[in-house]
């Protein structure tokens, strides 16, 4: 189950017109219902609206392993726990590319971008949704 939420989490991130481009960052849903300016609003309607399908994934697979009987807590931990080690691996992968090829022409044109899209998969996605949100705040709600 957790290859599989990691697999859907990631895959309809980029189902859904998402890339390791900074142009792809749709910005068409972040002023819906906001009055006036307010950056933090604008910065989490722009991440929930382009987060939005491995945020759906995140609450299907908690309300899955809710639904299974044995040890729920330690389900959802293994869950995170796994999500977290794929994170962090792929974190050092790509801060091992822009470690080795600093010195390339196009470092900064190619890897940047994608290195800005880890830091927001690791910092938003892994920790404030996987960790608070779905394995913490619905894991509890639900189990």
């Amino acid at each position: 189950m957790c290859v599989t939420s990691l697999m859907l989490q990631y895959s309809s991130f980029f189902l859904l017109g998402g890339s390791n481009a900074i142009s792809s960052v749709d910005l068409s849903n972040a002023y819906n219902g906001v009055g006036g300016y307010n950056i933090g609003a604008v910065g989490i309607l722009t991440f929930i609206s382009n987060w939005a399908g491995p945020i759906w994934w995140t609450s299907a697979t908690a309300i899955l392993m809710s639904h299974q009987t044995p040890h729920k807590s330690q389900n959802s931990s293994t869950q995170f726990i796994f999500s977290t080690l794929f994170a962090a691996a792929s974190t050092v992968a790509v801060m091992a590319a822009c470690m080795v090829l600093r010195e390339h022409l196009f470092i900064w044109t190619v890897f940047s971008p994608k290195f800005l899209f880890t830091v927001a998969w690791v910092f938003g996605y892994q920790i404030l949704v996987n960790g608070l949100f779905g394995y913490g705040l619905l894991g509890s709600l639900l189990g």
